[in-house]
């Protein structure tokens, strides 16, 4: 039979016992009109996080104290995500309090150096940029009088290659002059091809020079420069509010992270919530035991407390807070002191449909009485009669 339903068979039986009571006790010869069953505070301990069980630190029945430990998982995962939340949070503290130092002067010196360093850079590009176009102007002028005196050579090369020639078919000069001459005609007109060349590629580097090259450079560097100046404003300025409040927040969520961490890793041991006896243990190292499941129950060892129900006739003396009178039937009689701790708000009534002023007279509310058992002499379970005030 499971808990909820012992419980209600329990509860059912204790109503049956008090309404028998209160019918064969209506004319209260005896104080100790209401009875009951002593019952304990418990509570179902478990864990959020579950897992494999590496110790089972006590034994069914045993008393234990409050926050001993019942049960304990395997945490090699639940620790590492611990370790690694605190490694962020030290992250995130670090780059808070470096912003909230603002600049520091070595930064300051080296985003000056960087400024200066793509000035003189732009300076230097610009003032060459002159020069270079001076110096493919230059050597576009020397290609074109290379050009023209190799143009020159060349036509004379041609002409006396012709004469020799007609000297040579005149019988004037030998072969080998004819061949001679022929050859140097050659050579000229293979020194103005490359002449031409030369002079065409200067026409070239003066152009690249002017609309390319050098201009991009000069460019680029200006934009370098621009970059630079900008980096030490931003340097000098210091951090920005936006940027020192998205710091602290990071910090704040770091600080959460850890605290989770930590609660998740708490979850790997289940613990006793207060001083008592431990109740329906079962599991042995390396059971798995799912997240949120009971492991077992912890009898509490405060003060026992019986629900009993008083007519309605009788309900003009009860009071929360109310001293009472409790006696056991499992300890030959003893009586014991109590109080009333709650009464319940709504009447009970048998048999349900109530119809006479007999019959309403029948009714009766449920009553919490709290037992002071400093010495735990009663048990869960036991039977007792309650004098009401």
């Amino acid at each position: 039979m499971d808990e909820p339903t012992t419980l209600r068979t329990t509860l059912a039986l204790t109503a049956a016992l008090a309404l028998l009571s209160i019918a064969g006790c209506s004319n209260h010869h005896d104080s100790f009109a209401y009875s009951g069953t002593v019952q304990a505070d418990s509570a179902a301990v478990g864990s959020t996080a579950g897992g494999r069980v590496t110790r089972v630190a006590v034994s069914d029945g045993q008393r234990v104290g409050k926050g001993q430990t019942i049960i304990a998982f395997d945490d090699r995962q639940l620790r590492a995500a611990y370790l690694g939340a605190i490694a962020a949070r030290d992250q995130a503290y670090a780059q808070l309090h470096d912003l909230e130092a603002g600049p520091r002067a070595a930064d300051i010196a080296k985003a000056e150096a960087n400024a200066s360093q793509a000035d003189a850079a732009y300076e230097q590009a610009r003032v060459n940029q002159p020069q270079a176009v001076q110096a493919a102007r230059s050597g576009v002028d020397s290609a074109k009088a290379d050009d023209a005196a190799a143009n020159a050579a060349s036509v004379k090369a041609t002409r006396d290659e012709e004469r020799s020639q007609a000297l040579f078919q005149e019988g004037a000069i030998s072969a080998q002059a004819m061949d001679a001459s022929r050859a140097a005609a050659d050579s000229a007109r293979g020194a103005a091809q490359a002449a031409d060349a030369r002079l065409r590629q200067a026409i070239a580097q003066l152009d690249s020079v002017e609309h390319g090259s050098a201009a991009q450079t000069v460019n680029s560097a200006a934009d370098a420069a621009a970059a630079a100046h900008a980096e030490q404003s931003l340097v000098l300025a210091g951090t920005r509010p936006d940027q020192l409040q998205q710091a602290k927040a990071a910090a704040r969520v770091a600080d959460a992270n850890v605290a989770a961490a930590a609660a998740r890793l708490d979850e790997a041991r289940v613990a006793a919530p207060a001083d008592g006896v431990v109740d329906g243990l079962d599991l042995r190292p390396g059971d798995l035991v799912a997240a949120g499941a009971a492991v077992a129950q912890v009898d509490e060892f405060g003060d026992p407390w019986v629900r009993i129900y008083v007519t309605q006739s009788d309900m003009q003396n009860v009071k929360v807070g109310a001293a009472v009178r409790v006696r056991s039937d499992a300890l030959a009689g003893r009586t014991f002191d109590g109080h009333i701790e709650t009464i319940d708000a709504q009447a009970q009534f048998t048999p349900r449909d109530v119809q006479t002023a007999e019959d309403r007279a029948d009714l009766a509310f449920g009553v919490k009485v709290r037992i002071a058992d400093p010495g735990r002499a009663l048990r869960a379970g036991t039977t007792v009669d309650v004098a009401l005030p």
